[in-house]
């Protein structure tokens, strides 16, 4: 019998390959110290086979990947790991059109729980197989490790590790929702389904297509994530998130602009301060939508939070 896909991988020999292959100088007090230059000097040495690894393509990337997850049965891995729709180019993997999104989220669907998705290590093997089948072309390094602010080896190894799967690590359990394209994709979606299915339970006019176009904006799902699990984890029920993104959607359709970062965030604190009263649960939804709107109409930006990693 196969083994489900999440038990193919160990989450905590994905964590200890992740954290071989960084250097996090907040470990180091003094960074010329013996202990910190040896310890440089081994994840210098890890971090070059990755590059040699991704440079060999496709095939040496997806051989080194199964290597750093301990996955041995590597045919049962093509088996068990869903087939992409299309292979993804460059620039799709840069910001994944609308249908793209769709139909990867529906064709994974079936194959991933929400706690698989939620876990690095799963989506990482996937990705082995992904780029072993040639989905995202032989030009691998422009794809996952190349960037704005890709000046440096540590820097390069780190978008890798985010854009396959997720840096729990550093980024915290937020990265597979947000760092990983693919993984990003499979969870908006299913969100702007779940706030469909609830807005239309409360009798609002929220189309999953609607739902979808409101979270896809950069701004609004990364700071809707960031701070519904990290700050204000009431948003997570899923009437509070639902009310969100009819805010959301009705301020887009209103003044033909998008939400900014600030709005996103005063959206999300009025819900807080409404949960000091109500369950989000079970709050009126008239309250739970006057909420977020208000949020958005008083959004300050001074009062913006910013989660941005930086390279410690």
């Amino acid at each position: 019998m196969s083994a489900p896909l999440e038990e193919m991988v160990n989450s905590e020999s994905h964590e200890n390959w992740q954290e071989e292959i960084i250097y996090e100088k907040k470990y180091y007090k003094n960074q010329e110290s013996d202990a910190a230059v040896a310890r440089r000097q081994r994840v210098a040495n890890r971090q070059a086979q990755l590059a040699e690894a991704i440079g060999g393509g496709p095939r040496a990337t997806a051989d080194y990947l199964f290597e750093a997850l301990g996955v041995a049965n590597h045919q049962e891995a093509f088996r068990q790991v869903p087939k992409l729709p299309n292979p993804l180019t460059e620039g799709e993997m840069s910001h994944l059109p609308a249908h793209a999104e769709r139909e990867l989220a529906l064709r994974l669907h079936e194959s991933l729980s929400p706690a698989a998705a939620a876990r690095p290590a799963v989506w990482t093997l996937c990705h082995a197989v992904w780029i072993a089948e040639g989905n995202f072309g032989r030009n691998l390094a422009t794809v996952f490790c190349e960037g704005p602010k890709a000046d440096t080896v540590e820097a390069r190894t780190r978008n890798f590790l985010r854009r396959t799967g997720g840096l729990r690590r550093v980024r915290g359990n937020t990265s597979p929702l947000v760092d990983c394209q693919i993984a990003a994709a499979w969870w908006r979606y299913r969100a702007a389904r779940e706030a469909s299915a609830t807005a239309i339970e409360e009798g609002a006019d929220l189309s999953v297509d609607v739902a979808h176009q409101a979270l896809r904006p950069r701004d609004v799902w990364e700071n809707l994530v960031q701070m519904s699990l990290k700050r204000v984890t009431a948003v997570c029920a899923p009437r509070g998130r639902a009310a969100a993104v009819v805010a959301f959607s009705r301020h887009c359709l209103h003044s033909g602009e998008q939400v900014s970062r600030a709005q996103v965030q005063g959206a999300v604190r009025e819900l807080a301060r409404l949960s000091h009263s109500y369950s989000l649960w079970q709050a009126p939804w008239g309250a739970l939508v006057d909420a977020a709107t208000r949020g958005i109409s008083n959004a300050n930006d001074v009062e913006v939070i910013d989660d941005q990693e930086a390279i410690d």
